[in-house]
């Protein structure tokens, strides 16, 4: 990350009726380290740090009296090194004042906002990061980076409420196909068009019945035919007599032979012209379990078709929500307090590529120091206010942290063992 050269170091600190203490003096190192305050609960360590804090920012504690009960007259004084070298804050029943002195002895003016500018934001306390939300962790690190997420947020819920719906209709679409029946080797693939089949039948059964009325007149044919051989025999035992008769009939016979040769044809080729109405009425039964096959090939066929579309749309959508964390990196890397590791995925910080809930305890740590102190790199002051949550080893990790970085780092922990400053009843000793 950037750095820049210290404007001022809190050397000093003297604090008299201020919140729960009565009276404080403490001294710090110029080159940063950790100061660890002590003492009982309700002693007055977190009125320590908050009398700090009041000093340098302005905000009044929530739900704290800032006039210590009994006294008429409060005071904090800070001693700096550096282009502000005090700061002496004051409260009475009447109200505050403040006063800042520089380097050459003279108050300036807009003390506050020389503090603001000074202390950026000095109030991240790197314990109480750690157990934020994913949401406040998030405004932290945008409002320590001076990024701005708002349209990217946007874009990214918008994206990934589509990519959850088309995720959805992917997965509706892949039951539905599993859901019908897969289709058997030499289904159909055309459905049977009733309208067709049934003019075809009625066009046959005008064919059968027209070979029915042949086969009969043939038949009849056949019956002339033999009485008229008949005749002809009986006939010709009388040709003599009937020659001009039997001339006539063996003319007629003749004809009758060649009529029933040529019908005999003509039922022979209609006995072979292929399909019959009964095999035409089997397969209009059969024509319902055609067409629902058919029907089904179908529906598989659009159903397959519907996943692979719906399953295009879920990718180009994980493709837009990559690219907006892409965007959101870049705008990340842009930022002069750039932390390297930190980023911003899916509405939580990540470390590495990895949410840093995932991230070891000592990781952890050294990011929220990292990023509390990104957001301090004038004065270089932090407040721990949570040092009983961490063991001694990260107790350890942190001094060494402040040591490195050349930062000043007040922890307040619960009792006397290990620490700098003793709280007595609003009193350091």
């Amino acid at each position: 990350m950037g750095k820049k050269d210290n404007k001022a170091r809190l050397v000093r600190a003297q604090v008299s009726n201020v919140l729960g203490i009565k009276l404080a003096e403490v001294k710090f190192q110029a080159d940063g380290g950790m100061v660890v305050v002590g003492g009982e609960n309700g002693a007055g360590k977190s009125s320590l740090l908050d009398a700090l804090r009041w000093a340098l920012d302005g905000v009044k504690p929530k739900g704290k009296e800032l006039l210590h009960h009994g006294t008429d007259k409060g005071v904090v004084t800070l001693e700096l090194a550096g282009e502000v070298v005090e700061v002496r804050r004051g409260v009475t029943e009447k109200g505050t004042t403040i006063k800042v002195q520089g380097a050459d002895g003279v108050e300036l003016k807009k003390p506050q906002a020389v503090l603001d500018a000074l202390c950026g934001t000095f109030g991240i306390d790197p314990t109480a990061f750690l157990l934020m939300s994913d949401a406040d962790q998030t405004k932290r690190v945008q409002e320590v980076m001076g990024v701005d997420f708002t349209d990217l947020d946007a874009e990214y819920k918008r994206l990934y409420d589509e990519r959850t719906n088309a995720n959805r209709r992917v997965r509706d679409a892949e039951g539905e196909l599993r859901n019908l029946p897969k289709p058997e080797t030499g289904d159909p693939t055309e459905p049977v068009v009733l309208s067709d089949l049934i003019a075809q039948i009625d066009e046959t059964k005008k064919t059968e019945d027209s070979m029915s009325l042949a086969v009969q007149y043939v038949i009849k044919l056949r019956q002339e035919s033999a009485a008229l051989k008949t005749e002809i025999e009986s006939t010709e035992k009388h040709l003599a007599e009937l020659k001009a008769k039997r001339a006539d009939v063996v003319e007629r016979g003749k004809l009758a032979v060649a009529k029933t040769d040529e019908n005999e044809e003509q039922f022979e080729k209609m006995k072979t012209d292929g399909i019959t109405v009964s095999q035409l009425r089997a397969k209009l039964a059969n024509a319902e379990v055609i067409n629902s096959r058919v029907a089904v090939a179908k529906r598989r066929d659009e159903a397959s078709a519907k996943v692979r579309e719906l399953a295009a749309a879920a990718e180009k959508v994980d493709k837009e929500l990559a690219a907006v964390q892409v965007e959101r990196s870049k705008r990340i890397e842009a930022e002069p307090l750039c932390i390297a590791g930190v980023d911003i995925q899916n509405g939580a910080v990540h470390y590495n590529n990895a949410p840093l809930s995932e991230a070891s305890d000592g990781q952890r740590l050294r990011v929220a120091f990292e990023i509390a102190a990104a957001g301090n790199p004038d004065l270089k002051v932090l407040f721990l206010r949570h040092g009983a949550l961490l063991d001694s080893k990260n107790r350890q990790v942190v001094a060494e942290l402040a040591r490195e970085r050349g930062y000043l780092v007040i922890m307040e922990v619960v009792g006397s063992s290990g620490i700098d400053v003793l709280i007595e009843e609003g009193v350091a000793r």
